[in-house]
């Protein structure tokens, strides 16, 4: 039997839950597929990839979807 691994909060999970999400965390989606590609959160892009790599980046941020496969480019925090 496996032993699951724990140290890790769930990525949507707070310290209250059942809160509404930050008003300083953004979702930056695909422009095709609306596929989550990132986070931003106090200026900065949070990216998260398969096998536990996660990068905290600056912008710009250029990106190609893993989904479709289309290039997504943000230039600053203010996503929309």
């Amino acid at each position: 039997m496996t032993t699951p691994y724990l140290s890790r909060r769930v990525a949507n999970q707070s310290h209250n839950p059942g809160a509404a999400p930050s008003t300083t965390e953004r979702e930056w989606r695909c422009s095709s597929c609306a596929k989550l590609l990132g986070v931003c959160r106090d200026g900065q892009m949070h990216l998260r990839f398969a096998r536990g790599h996660e990068y905290l980046v600056g912008f710009p941020v250029v990106a190609t979807c893993r989904g479709c496969g289309s290039l997504n480019k943000a230039t600053g925090p203010a996503l929309r």
